[in-house]
């Protein structure tokens, strides 16, 4: 999916939000090495400064960085429940298909990447092959993988454009027909963006329009209609308190479309309204990291999170950007700070796999560099440590489960095997 866009202008006006304070990198010169780079980044088909070398050991998140991090070598490790985000495109789609040809999937997008400097490890192959994930034998694998290694609900990409539905096969053949389905909680989120052609594109703003996203009460209420016949009823869907958890994308979007706070107010409590009718009580998620000067809660939101908390590689760095994995862990723990203090809903972390999306855009793409297991594994138990200062349930999010072309995966790959599962399971289940 393509988020860049949508978060561009929420991450320029977010106070603070930059990058991280020198201190935390302990070497000041590798830091403003990394924070003086230019407006515009020129791709070089030569090895970014900061993969080897003095930048990338001052960029890295070693152990003394995160205690450093967080100001403590205690970390708490409260009880906590994995949802992991899930971009089902890995399956020939109807609507694809019409654009693109008979079997299409974003796997093509995946086997046309090339690397494009020397230590250049995208793109990573799934370690399985290619699969169709909405094959329930297929997608029974995955249950089992998921909950083998400590993920206990999937928060699943779901697309619906007034009535006009794609990849929700996914779902609807692959993992409701499993037959181990009941070991792995699910729930929407509604990716309620426009769509367009990113297979490939020279960059988020350059690519063609496919199809364009609307919004009415009419709208919402369908879209009620429609998941309480399929999803609601289900009885491996993720609930909070009893409410079942329907998370939204761009609330930004239905706010604009929707004429206002007060236009967007009415759509969600047409939508909670029309699901108490059913017999459904609804847990609404901002899940973009939107925020509205008069508060989450007023609008009818129940809770937030942030699908890609490594923003910085979408939104505020120029087109080509090699930055370390470990600049943008430090900055997601300083978000998450910033984040809880800022709404007044719970707020949820959210862990970054990586970020590469070379298979869409190339040279201009932003690429998070020297990602590795164990950086990953401590940022979640950086998340966990966090959520212990969240009353009740807690959560840790993970971006993502299955997002090859932008280097978010946690399903077996051709690089680190099954490493950042395992990498995740330690961090969460000790």
């Amino acid at each position: 999916m393509n988020r860049r866009e949508l978060i561009r202008s929420a991450l320029q006006s977010a106070a603070g939000a930059a990058m991280v304070p020198a201190a935390a990198l302990g070497e000041a010169s590798a830091h403003e090495g990394l924070s003086d780079a230019p407006k515009t980044a020129v791709p070089s088909s030569g090895a970014p400064s900061g993969l080897m070398g003095s930048e990338a050991e001052a960029g890295y998140f070693s152990e003394s960085a995160l205690q450093q991090a967080l100001g403590t070598a205690r970390l708490e490790r409260p009880k906590v429940e994995v949802v992991a985000f899930n971009f089902p495109s890995w399956h020939a789609s109807p609507y694809m298909e019409e654009h693109f040809g008979k079997g299409w999937t974003e796997y093509d997008t995946l086997r046309n990447a090339r690397p494009l400097f020397p230590g250049h490890t995208m793109p990573h192959y799934p370690l399985w092959g290619y699969y169709d994930e909405s094959d329930p034998a297929w997608a029974a694998r995955e249950v089992d993988l998921a909950a083998t290694y400590g993920v206990d609900a999937w928060m699943v990409d779901w697309y619906w454009h007034d009535g006009l539905q794609f990849y929700h096969e996914q779902l609807e053949r692959g993992l409701l027909k499993a037959d181990n389905r009941d070991k792995l909680k699910f729930a929407i989120m509604w990716a309620n963006h426009d769509w367009k052609n990113v297979y490939p594109a020279r960059s988020p703003q350059d690519s063609a329009l496919l199809l364009a996203q609307k919004h009415s009460i009419k709208d919402f209420e369908a879209v009620c209609d429609y998941c309480a016949e399929h999803y609601f009823s289900q009885p491996n869907y993720l609930k909070f308190d009893d409410a079942h958890v329907f998370g939204i994308f761009d609330a930004g979007r239905v706010l604009h479309e929707m004429g206002g706070a007060d236009g967007m107010k009415q759509a969600l409590d047409a939508l909670r309204a029309r699901a108490a009718k059913l017999g459904f009580a609804l847990h609404l998620q901002e899940c973009n990291g939107w925020r509205h000067d008069g508060g989450l809660r007023a609008l009818g939101f129940d809770s937030t999170v942030v699908y890609g908390t490594m923003g910085w590689s979408y939104g505020s760095k120029p087109p080509g950007s090699r930055i370390p994995y470990g600049v943008a862990a430090r900055e997601a723990l300083e978000s998450w700070a910033k984040e809880r203090g800022s709404v007044d809903v719970p707020f949820h972390p959210t862990c970054s796999v990586g970020w590469d999306d070379s298979p869409r855009f190339g040279e201009r793409a932003c690429v998070a560099i020297n990602r590795s297991p164990d950086q990953f594994e401590r940022l979640v138990r950086a998340a966990r440590h966090f959520a212990a200062g969240q009353k009740g349930r807690k959560f840790v999010y993970v971006g993502a489960w299955n997002e090859w072309t932008e280097d978010g995966v946690l399903l077996p790959d051709t690089i680190w095997g099954y490493s950042y599962l395992e990498s995740l399971r330690r961090a969460t289940r000790d």
